[in-house]
């Protein structure tokens, strides 16, 4: 026999709700769709368009085509890259260790714990 159960079962009834579904929507080939829907929403009236574009573009009403920027861009101003330059690379001055490696003193006084090796033309390259 099988163990008791001391709860009582029941049986779950579904919820059957009647309600119709929606149309289907039918589009046809070489219909324009778009214009029809949004002809008389704000979004295409044209006077409120040109208000907010006075509004937030300086006051001319005039609508104009974006341009390709890149078409305009002359490339970065010469005082830019120097200051930059000047920036990004301190000062620094070659020191000789025992070791046998070269290393930056920077102009703080801090040396750079990268090794150098002093090549036959009398540049560096890092000791790899």
């Amino acid at each position: 026999m099988p163990p008791f159960w001391p709860f009582k079962r029941t049986n779950k009834k579904e919820e059957v709700i009647d309600e119709t579904p929606p149309e289907p929507i039918v589009y046809r080939k070489g219909q324009d769709v778009h214009t029809e829907k949004h002809s008389t929403t704000e979004e295409r009236n044209e006077s409120a368009y040109k208000d907010a574009l006075a509004l937030f573009g300086g006051g001319d009403t005039t609508v104009v085509a974006s341009s390709n920027v890149a078409d305009e861009y002359d490339g970065v101003s010469d005082e830019q890259s120097d200051d930059t330059t000047l920036e990004a690379e301190p000062a620094f001055e070659w020191v000789h260790h025992s070791d046998g490696y070269h290393y930056k003193k920077l102009s703080n006084g801090a040396f750079e714990p990268t090794a150098y090796v002093k090549n036959a033309d009398g540049s560096y390259s890092i000791y790899v």
